[in-house]
């Protein structure tokens, strides 16, 4: 149950409640975390936290502060459903709406697993999100959240304290930094940064592209580190952009961890990532690699390719405009932002005035480790030119395109489908031939050639309609593409703190 219309007052109050019931527990331990740019205390009532947040936060977590921003309260909280039970039955237009919805349900013949879900309350507030809750009762999945911006006070309450449940929901506390970080002149960023002499690279990449196998080498190598994995970007008074560490921890699949497995020594192993296709690994014996306010001089955006060696070359303004969208669309994604405007101007206009720099990676990972030495040993002496930003950055990467309208910070995102007939316009395929080769595809989409022109007039309307040096050559429409999609052609804009599917069919 979603709940858009409680006033100021009545959201207040539930935090009232939750304050009112945390008098009853007793605080177990009290902590602080060094953000860089933020401190935030860290109040628990449960014993059982201690052991994960510190294996995860072990070079940012204090005993001490001399002041804090925010406060972070957390909780073993055992009994999930009648927590929220309690919660949701102090007001009367939340138990109102409930009983209504269960005439609805059984008036319809739709029915809940159990009475968990029935709790599943979602309180939003336009101030903090219109696409996130402010205050979310997770019955199922065992959590109760609460981000009460304002007062710079949040809430986690979880059932489950076992380690492998926490990784399922990904680094600890990752979305309560977001939510803290996002300021003015800081953000939580989802990337790699490492430097060498004091002059931090910041990697723009999203997964599977080198950049976690680089970074974390590197720093096995000397280089001085911040991340591979979440960080933080922020700015001082004089504009310098700066890069601090959150976690302890690294992530590696199975190839990269026999690969790096004589570097490995000191490392504690910690679990299994959610899909047990990674290992998670505790990297403090590598602190004093560890920076906290380290100064961003560059970005790099790797890719892996089949040249022997490894190469770097300035970015032309296309490479450019993919590198700004990988690392902003990479973020957002993981941060579940997409549709925050506001996220994307600020980390764009973060890193846009930087040079950048794209790094051809061979397979010999230590090849590209020493390559990226004898680079930085050269940097400060070399002429570095900042290119401009292109208005239109289109990134195509495992076949989803996704395309930044850098003047007005939204993002527009294709499925494959979509992408394969876009990929087609920009090799010079025609419209005609386009729509040719979809009426082969009817039969599976009778409103096939409907999408198709509304899918073009919206690239026009949206100025991203890009068709160069037009041919006669017959347009390559992947199949299999089209069938897993269901030869549906998806268009989607995030904007103004909301996305829209810019292709829709009413259905007579």
């Amino acid at each position: 149950m979603q709940f858009k219309d409680l006033t100021k007052e009545e959201i207040n109050q539930i935090y009232s409640n939750i304050d009112k019931y945390l008098e009853t527990k007793e605080i177990k331990w009290t902590k602080y975390i060094d953000l860089g740019c933020k401190i935030v205390k860290l109040i628990s009532y449960s014993d059982e936290f201690l052991p994960l947040v510190e294996k995860q936060l072990t070079f940012v977590l204090k005993d001490s502060a001399e002041h804090f921003d925010d406060t972070l309260i957390i909780w073993n909280e055992k009994e999930i459903l009648k927590f929220a039970k309690n919660m949701v039955s102090k007001f009367p237009k939340m138990g109102m709406r409930l009983k209504l919805e269960k005439v609805f349900r059984k008036a319809h013949g739709i029915s809940l697993e159990n009475e968990v879900d029935e709790y599943a309350t979602q309180i939003f507030d336009k101030d903090f999100s219109k696409t996130k809750p402010m205050i979310d009762f997770q019955t199922s999945r065992g959590f109760v959240i609460g981000n009460n911006k304002e007062n710079h006070t949040y809430y986690y309450g979880v059932n489950n304290l076992e380690p492998e449940e926490f990784i399922k929901e990904g680094h600890i506390f990752v979305q309560f930094f977001n939510n803290i970080l996002k300021t003015d002149t800081s953000n939580l960023v989802h990337g790699a940064v490492i430097g060498y002499n004091n002059n931090g690279i910041c990697f723009c990449a999203r997964g599977q592209r080198g950049k976690s196998t680089l970074s974390v080498l590197s720093m096995m190598k000397g280089f001085e580190y911040v991340s591979d994995d979440y960080l933080i970007l922020h700015q001082n008074k004089n504009k310098e952009l700066l890069s601090s560490p959150i976690y302890s921890i690294i992530t590696l699949s199975p190839e990269m961890y026999n690969r790096l497995y004589g570097y490995m020594q000191g490392s504690q192993f910690v679990s299994n990532n959610a899909r047990k296709d990674k290992y998670v690994f505790n990297i403090s014996n590598y602190h004093d690699r560890f920076k906290k306010n380290y100064p961003i001089k560059l970005c790099i955006f790797p890719e892996i390719v089949s040249d022997k060696e490894p190469s770097i070359k300035p970015c032309t303004k296309e490479e450019k405009g993919r590198a700004i969208v990988q690392i902003i669309q990479s973020t957002l994604s993981q941060t579940a932002d997409m549709s925050e405007n506001k996220t994307v101007e600020k980390i764009m206009n973060m890193v846009k005035n930087l040079p950048f720099y794209k790094f051809n990676l061979c397979y010999n990972i230590d090849k590209n480790t020493e390559f990226l030495r004898e680079f930085m040993n050269k940097f400060e002496s070399m002429e570095n030119k900042i290119l401009d930003t292109p208005k239109i950055a289109v990134d195509i990467t495992f076949d989803l395109a996704n395309i930044l309208n850098t003047e007005i910070g939204i993002i527009y995102s294709m499925n494959k489908f979509a992408t394969n007939l876009y990929e087609n316009l920009l090799n010079g395929v025609s419209i005609e031939n386009i729509s040719k080769e979809l009426e082969n595809l009817v039969q599976y989409n009778k409103n096939i050639h409907k999408e198709f022109k509304i899918f073009i007039e919206q690239l026009k309307e949206k100025e991203i309609f890009v068709q160069n040096n037009i041919t006669n050559y017959d347009a390559k429409i992947n199949v299999d593409f089209g069938k897993e999609d269901n030869y549906k052609i998806s268009f989607i804009e995030y904007a103004q703190e909301e996305y829209k599917q810019l292709i829709t069919i009413k259905e007579k």
